[in-house]
């Protein structure tokens, strides 16, 4: 092949070689530059013109084969793949990428900033009525503070037994609740565990709550007059019953509450109260030991194995005959109050409150 025909082939690689440079090269390559790229290649392919084509056809002529190493350093420069190459050295991934949102939203993270329910947390915050407006709470306290509604006894309710000079008993008794005495000091034969007030300031203040209690039972206005008349063999309904003198107790006196909350019967006896032996009060419809009085203007005496019930509260003195039983309390202003082997328990229901008059 001649010379003049190698040089058209070179020229017509180099016009490829040019064009494809111009069409695979970035955009942002200067257009210096690409020219700059194709001179060097241009000088490279003519410097090796005359030792081989680039089609890879030997040429007899001696000057061809002077220069053979140098045509296949052409044939590598011309080679497509580093031509390419060119377009990696443009390094195209280094200029902005504005496809590359996802990294904007991470950086923003715009629910992380802006998590109001945990600034706000507006239930923690604003719950002003439970610490504030608890109005219940504070009238609950006042009524947990306020003195108890008075009740006919006082603070002498706490007493099974309570003399005004001497407390003695005999034989194995039985006593559910205190006992005390004043302004006296003597106490004999008290069972052992049992509460004792003996001239202290507790039993003081009981005494003066007897004191109360008896004249409030006095001064109620009298409901029926049963002056002269044994109690045993009747039933009464809830009322103020009266005895201008001494009062007796024979068999059985039923007392009947007739289904009325807190039944009050109050027994006004001028001097003593007396029952036989094995003489008994019961109590039907609602009827309570503690709300029954037995008011006694001298003493009081139950009879041997009788089971009595209610308050006895005498002016002088309370004895409880042998085996006899008492579902109440035996309060004694001035003088003893005497037992033997009895059984004796304070009522368990409530003191009754202090009213006009029961059953009016």
């Amino acid at each position: 092949m001649s010379a003049t025909r190698v040089q058209e082939y070179i020229v017509t690689d180099i016009q490829v070689a040019r064009k494809n440079v111009m069409l695979q090269s970035s955009p942002s390559l200067s257009s210096a530059a690409r020219h700059r790229v194709l001179a060097s290649l241009g000088a490279l392919l003519l410097a090796g013109c005359g030792a081989r084509s680039i089609l890879g056809s030997p040429e007899p002529d001696s000057s061809v084969d002077a220069s053979a190493d140098t045509a296949r350093d052409a044939q590598d420069v011309l080679a497509l793949p580093d031509v390419a190459d060119v377009a990696d050295a443009v390094d195209r991934p280094d200029s902005p990428d504005p496809a590359d949102a996802p990294d904007v939203t991470d950086v923003i993270d715009v629910t992380d900033v802006i998590d109001v329910p945990d600034v706000v947390d507006v239930p923690d915050v604003i719950d002003v009525r439970d610490a504030t407006q608890d109005v219940p709470d504070v009238v609950d306290a006042a009524l947990d503070t306020a003195p108890p509604r008075p009740g006919i006894l006082g603070s002498a309710g706490q007493f099974t037994i309570l003399a005004g000079a001497t407390v003695s008993n005999t034989g194995l008794s039985t006593i559910v609740g205190k006992v005390g005495v004043s302004p006296g000091l003597a106490l004999v034969g008290i069972p052992a565990g049992t509460v004792v007030h003996a001239g202290d300031g507790v039993a003081a203040l009981a005494q003066a709550d007897t004191t109360t209690a008896y004249n409030y039972l006095a001064g109620l206005p009298c409901g029926t007059v049963l002056t002269g008349l044994d109690l045993g063999g009747r039933t009464l309904a809830p009322g103020v019953y009266c005895f201008t003198s001494s009062v007796g107790l024979t068999g059985t006196l039923v007392l009947d509450g007739q289904g009325q909350p807190d039944p009050l019967f109050v027994f006004q006896i001028g001097s003593t109260l007396v029952t036989a032996n094995v003489a008994a009060v019961t109590m039907i419809n609602g009827a309570r030991p503690c709300g029954v009085f037995w008011q006694t203007g001298s003493s009081a005496t139950v009879g041997i194995a009788s089971n009595f019930a209610g308050s006895i509260i005498a002016l002088a003195s309370v004895t409880l005959g042998t085996g006899a039983s008492l579902n109440g309390r035996a309060l004694a202003r001035t003088g003893a109050v005497t037992m033997d082997t009895n059984s004796v328990s304070n009522a368990s229901c409530a003191d009754p409150p202090r009213r006009a008059g029961p059953g009016l």
